[in-house]
């Protein structure tokens, strides 16, 4: 089997997933206009529940993938592909018990979903047990292919599974777009979710068991007991983890759903689809190298290079994210507008909390890839859980005792996130990943944060008094406001971007990489 190199295996998968998540994102937006005319708000805020839910119910999976994925980096390293075979059937293994928890605890909490839901279900014409139970028969078939995606992103092959992945999940939408338009069926549209991710499965295993010939699970030996024990110290370190993400990501719907219907929670999730398609064209261009950042680390290279790689790669994610961010506030609330309608738009301060806090969750991306990429799940066992108290308290206690409603909860977020990951991440990538200082990078990252959130307040300050949901003005807004955005970057770079460092300089990391083509 033919290697890429680092650089082209980088820029392959980024490639790819970029023009793969662009694609499918298209298409989300034209499947959530079609939800939204055939079923309505109340039905969108349904389906965003369920997520919420599944998501608490993935505290199952503990983490373990990631903590697999990195211990396939060095016998794929060295291409012991005895020991990949043996990690994967162990891999295999757990996740078939996985799926079997979810299963189980799914059906037990069915009988319940329909109390978190606030503000009465008249405009839901479904049952809701019955639909939440094909939302969770879609999820536990998620597992059964995890161990062969996990192997093609562990070698840097992961554009083999986006395509896979965006493929089935297009051809899934578009037939869902079909029957909306004919029946108006909530039941067939989850149904249909149900059969695509079953012929994904069924087409990722094949491509798998033909690019790997030499890997065969079923006499695989027993996992090398160093892994077995680097698997048992991370994936409790990753309970903890896993329990405080979920929390944190899971809380917001829930909050809104039961305090104030699910009304808002359908507003609140055409922003956060916006949000969400931009966050998946971020992670497509940063994530894709998180592969070759384990392998960088499992090969022995120095700290004084590996911190360079570090450095340039957080530089590249907040330029990238900043970019997106800019643009999202200056132009939301037009999209919205021309999209769906003009009810539906936020205003100054929901504006701009979506948008700070969408930022610092692309800052943090550098920071979580490079945990993931380095294995470094122990060191994190206590952090998830400080930052989903603080980020329940605060979002709790504003949505409840004040007007402040979905601004409120996203404060919350915004608070934990400031409070708890900007140190405590950056301590354990650079402490115990890197083996390097800190400070110098937490005063850069400072900048950068005081930086983009000031450039998003004027952005949103801006539209709020003399664009409201005007396309051209948006237009021209993001533009100008892109430009103060990347002066910005700039002014931050040259004086806080570590002197002992070697410069970071876009324009000559692009001419390096075109010269390792």
């Amino acid at each position: 089997m033919n290697r890429l190199s680092r650089t082209k295996a980088s820029i392959i998968n980024s490639s790819v997933a970029t023009v793969a998540e662009g694609i499918q994102l298209i298409v989300q937006f034209v499947a959530r206009s079609v939800f939204i005319h055939t079923l309505g708000s109340e039905y969108l805020g349904l389906n965003g529940l369920f997520l919420n839910v599944l998501g608490y119910l993935s505290f199952a999976e503990l983490g373990i993938g990631s903590a697999i994925t990195f211990s396939l980096y060095r016998p794929l390293n060295k291409r012991d592909m005895v020991q990949v075979s043996a990690i994967l059937r162990l891999f295999k293994r757990l996740y078939q018990y996985i799926a079997v928890v979810v299963l189980i605890v799914g059906l037990l909490v069915t009988p319940l979903v329909p109390h978190l839901i606030g503000g009465g279900t008249s405009g839901i014409n479904v049952d809701i047990r019955i639909a939440f139970i094909l939302a969770l028969l879609n999820t536990v078939f998620s597992y059964f292919t995890t161990y062969k995606r996990t192997l093609l992103i562990a070698d840097q092959r992961g554009y083999v599974n986006t395509i896979n992945t965006v493929g089935y999940n297009i051809a899934g939408q578009l037939l869902q777009i079909v029957q909306l338009l004919i029946w108006k069926n909530f039941y067939v549209y989850l149904i249909l979710q149900i059969l695509m991710m079953l012929a994904s499965n069924i087409r990722i295993a094949i491509v798998v068991d033909r690019l790997y010939p030499n890997i065969s699970i079923k006499s695989a030996p027993r996992v090398d007991e160093k892994v077995v024990n680097y698997l048992k110290k991370n994936i409790t370190g990753m309970v903890s983890s896993k329990i405080g993400g979920i929390l944190v990501t899971g809380t917001d719907n829930l909050l809104l759903s039961y305090y104030v219907g699910l009304v808002a929670v359908g507003m609140y999730s055409n922003y956060v689809m916006i949000v969400n398609g931009l966050t998946l064209l971020i992670n497509q261009l940063i994530s894709a190298v998180s592969s070759s950042v384990g392998s960088l680390g499992a090969s022995g290279a120095t700290s004084k290079h590996q911190e360079k790689v570090f450095y340039q790669y957080f530089m590249v994610t907040t330029l990238i994210c900043m970019f997106m961010v800019v643009g999202f506030t200056g132009f939301a609330s037009a999209f919205v507008k021309i999209w769906i309608s003009s009810k539906v738009i936020y205003g100054f301060l929901p504006l701009t909390v979506i948008a700070i806090n969408f930022f610092l969750q692309g800052l943090r991306q550098s920071l979580i890839n490079y945990a993931n990429a380095y294995g470094l799940y122990w060191y994190e066992r206590w952090k998830s859980i400080f930052e989903a108290l603080i980020n329940f308290l605060i979002s709790w206690y504003l949505v409840k005792y004040t007007a402040l409603s979905i601004s409120g909860i996203l404060i919350g977020t915004i608070s934990s996130n400031l409070l708890v990951n900007y140190l405590w991440e950056s301590h354990i990538v650079l402490k115990y990943g890197l083996h390097v200082p800190e400070k110098r990078f937490l005063i850069l990252y400072a900048a950068m944060i005081f930086s983009g959130s000031t450039v998003i307040v004027g952005t949103s300050t801006v539209v709020h008094f003399f664009a409201g949901s005007s396309l051209i003005r948006g237009i021209v807004i993001s533009c100008i406001a892109e430009i103060i955005s990347l002066l910005c970057f700039e002014l931050v770079n040259v004086l806080f971007y570590p002197k002992k460092i070697e410069r970071f300089s876009l324009i000559q990391i692009v001419k390096t990489t075109l010269l390792r083509i």
